[in-house]
C-alpha cells in the first residue's frame, strides 16, 4: 500500500503471502499472483531489496550487540572467580 500498488493487495492477501514469503519473492512469483506490469515488479523487487539490506544491517547489529553483551557477562564471570583483575589499570 506504501508504494501506492493497492491494487495487488486482495491476491496476495488471497495467496495468503506474508512479510517472510513477500521478501523471498522474485519476478516469476510476483507474475503468478498477478503483478503483470513490469514496471510494478520492478518497484516491487526493489523496495524488497531494501528490505532485505534493512533486515540484514539489523541482524547484524543484533549479532554484533549480543556478542558485546556477552563478552561483558563472561568478563564479570571471571573477575567474580578471580581469574581476572578488578581492573585493567592495575600498577602490576
Amino acid at each position: 500500500m506504501g508504494m501506492n500498488l493497492d491494487q495487488y493487495t486482495p491476491e496476495f492477501t488471497a495467496k495468503h503471502i506474508d512479510g517472510h514469503q513477500l521478501i523471498h519473492l522474485d519476478s516469476d512469483r510476483l507474475k503468478a499472483l498477478g503483478v503483470s506490469s513490469q514496471s510494478d515488479r520492478a518497484t516491487i523487487k526493489k523496495k524488497l531489496r531494501d528490505m532485505r539490506k534493512a533486515q540484514e544491517k539489523l541482524e547484524k547489529q543484533r549479532e554484533k550487540k549480543e556478542k558485546k553483551e556477552k563478552k561483558v557477562m563472561e568478563e564479570k564471570e571471571a573477575r567474580r572467580s578471580g581469574k581476572l583483575p578488578l581492573s585493567s589499570d592495575s600498577a602490576c
